[in-house]
């Protein structure tokens, strides 16, 4: 790369590591000074700058931090990470190099391009120990190059063409500029945001703009940042000279993915794609904390209707000049847990040779040793990382579902969830019998072994005959677990993935905790503060070996506030409901006796008072 830019008159500042135009000011885009000089210091008083990086990870305070230091930023490219290596590859719109970091980790020699000088140098700073990545602060539509380039990537940057691309179709120019800069043979990997996303019919905030609705209503200027739908983007690329392209779906969306889908993962008869994105919508820092209606409720009949993809949040797009293969065909989802401990991050595959079988493969994404201790968990953790090669997909639905059917429902009582833990603890026991479990017997029976601890709903799945299939076995705790701490455990992980509750009968307003004592009281179980204090020191402790990440806030949140059972529209209409109760009121005192009396004098007073204004 240094011939490349050398030859096209760039200049290398040693002090920052950066290449620029010396006449080269910058671009007035930033996430203000003091987030970006706070970032900027976070990686480079860093030890671990990887991109699976926990020291980074800690520094997490506010949105601005865990966008630019989250190691889920790299899953949107780890899809294309086997085709990466040996790649050369240009990067549009660096930021501050969390993706930089990924492509160069993967093996690719790569230009990555930035037109702000101080997410340059910050990206250089997170890429310091890459001697395969480039970093030039340029603005794209001034790069002078001659080069082609494998791969080319507008990781959330289309959606700004408007405001750094001359032109009368600024997005349309950039993506023929980009086709010119790509080999014949090259693909262009874009993510953005879906301007028809079903998180903004629910009332997120447009992200460019934090005001709901911009994108749906098309409120967008000339000057301004504007996403597309899918069908827009599909005529740019081609208007383009993209012959192919291929869409993928991100859940929650493009800049956190826990989980994307193919087309083939959306068509496919015998595949649930719909569960990677009502599991994932809690995911989203960016969800406002009351919607207009419940999306984990709306994602499975989307997908029914085959709509999945068109409301999708974001796009993950790859596209090509040539008509080629962009995509494994045989894959159908990709699922990422990288909010862990290096060790523990994994990459699952969902994949299926025909119309028929579905195979799952998990991948390790980090391949140092594992220390263990004889106990076989792993040093200084109370749980051990025990997940397969591969596994075989069941197709049925999780048991979760049942819960949060019950639980998103105005009206609901303790007594159906109190029969809902009851059906939970007799699926256990079915499978403690499946497995021909005798360690535990007599007054050992409320004890299961250390492998069930993973073995709450959303992991069991129940097909069309009803039975119950325990998947997903990742983990494996130390010593026996107790029955009770399952029921404990599994009601915190489902309320955790609910983005809003129905009002209980009772019209009581309830915490996670109040909510968990009642159940086991409602299911005949006996939960002392004593169990609660065990279990919950052990879910603390596991989380904390997992994710190395502290978690006393959120268990005290979970404590001291109230679940959320409010849609926009029942505000609205509880709002209505007490300008009625005020209409009335006005107009019981309007036909007062005491109110006859005072009206002369109100009278009067108006007219002095208008006499003398």
């Amino acid at each position: 790369m240094k011939k490349i830019l050398l030859d096209a008159g760039y200049v290398f500042d040693a002090q920052v590591n950066v290449w620029s135009n010396p006449d080269y000011k910058g671009i007035a885009y930033n996430d203000g000074d003091e987030i970006e000089t706070r970032i900027a210091n976070i990686i480079r008083e860093a030890h671990d700058i990887t991109t699976l990086s926990t020291e980074l990870r800690q520094n997490i305070t506010d949105w601005p931090s865990q966008y630019h230091l989250t190691s889920e930023r790299a899953n949107i490219m780890r899809p294309f990470a086997t085709s990466l290596k040996d790649a050369q590859v240009l990067e549009i719109g660096a930021g501050c190099g969390a993706i930089s970091r990924f492509i160069g980790e993967c093996g690719a020699t790569v230009l990555s391009l930035e037109g702000s000088p101080r997410r340059a140098s910050i990206a250089r700073s997170r890429t310091r120990d890459l001697d395969n990545v480039t970093v030039l602060t340029e603005k794209f539509d001034q790069f002078q190059c001659t080069f082609q380039f494998d791969v080319i990537t507008l990781i959330g940057v289309l959606e700004y063409a408007n405001l750094f691309t001359p032109g009368d179709n600024p997005a349309l120019s950039m993506l023929q500029r980009v086709k010119q800069l790509l080999k014949p043979n090259g693909k262009l990997i874009i993510a953005i945001e879906n301007q028809l996303g079903l998180k903004y019919f629910a009332g997120a905030p447009e992200d460019h703009f934090g005001v709901p609705m911009i994108g749906i209503e098309g409120r967008y200027g000339k000057n301004q940042a504007q996403t597309f739908g899918r069908s827009t983007l599909t005529k740019l690329l081609q208007q383009a000279g993209f012959i192919k392209s291929h869409f993928l779906a991100p859940f929650p969306d493009y800049k956190l993915p826990t989980s994307i889908v193919t087309e083939a993962g959306f068509s496919h008869p015998h595949f649930d794609a719909a569960a990677f994105a009502s599991q994932s919508v809690r995911r989203d820092p960016q969800m406002p904390e009351v919607c207009h209606f419940s999306p984990e409720l709306a994602w499975p009949v989307l997908f029914a209707n085959d709509l999945g993809l068109e409301l999708a949040n974001s796009f993950l797009i790859i596209a090509s000049p040539l008509t080629q293969e962009l995509v494994q065909t045989d894959e159908l989802a990709y699922h990422y847990s990288t909010t862990r401990l290096a060790q523990y991050c994994k990459e699952t595959i969902f994949a299926s040779q025909d119309s028929q079988a579905v195979t799952i493969e998990y991948r390790r994404l980090d391949k140092s040793p594992i220390k263990s201790n004889q106990s076989g968990t792993t040093s200084h953790s109370p749980i051990q990382f025990v997940a397969p090669a591969t596994a075989t997909y069941v197709l049925g639905t999780p048991l979760s579902q049942k819960f949060i059917n019950i639980i998103t429902r105005d009206g609901w009582t303790f007594d159906q969830i109190g029969q809902f833990v009851q059906k939970y603890l007799a699926i256990l026991a079915t499978l403690k019998a499946a497995d021909h479990d005798s360690r535990f017997t007599g007054t050992d029976s409320n004890l299961m072994g250390g492998e069930y601890i993973d073995c709450i709903p959303q992991n069991i799945m129940i097909d069309d005959q009803g039975s119950a299939t325990y998947i997903d076995k990742e983990w494996q705790l130390g010593s026996p677990v107790e029955v009770k701490h399952l029921v404990f455990r599994s009601i915190l992980m489902m309320c955790a993935a609910i983005t809003r509750f129905g009002t209980p009968a009772n019209g009581s307003r309830i915490t996670v905790y109040q909510l968990i004592e009642q159940a086991f009281q409602a299911a005949g179980l006996k939960l002392s503060d004593e169990d609660t204090l065990r279990f919950e020191a052990i879910e603390k402790r596991i989380q904390q070996a997992v994710s190395g990440m502290d978690t006393q806030t959120y268990f005290e949140m979970l404590k001291t506030r109230d679940v959320p059972t409010k849609s926009t529209g029942q505000l609205a209409h509880l709002r209505q409901e007490q300008i009625e109760k005020l209409n009335q009121s006005m107009d019981d005192l309007r036909n007062s006796a005491s109110w006859r009396l005072m009206s002369p004098l109100r009278f009067i007073s108006g007219k002095i008072k208008s006499l003398l204004s």
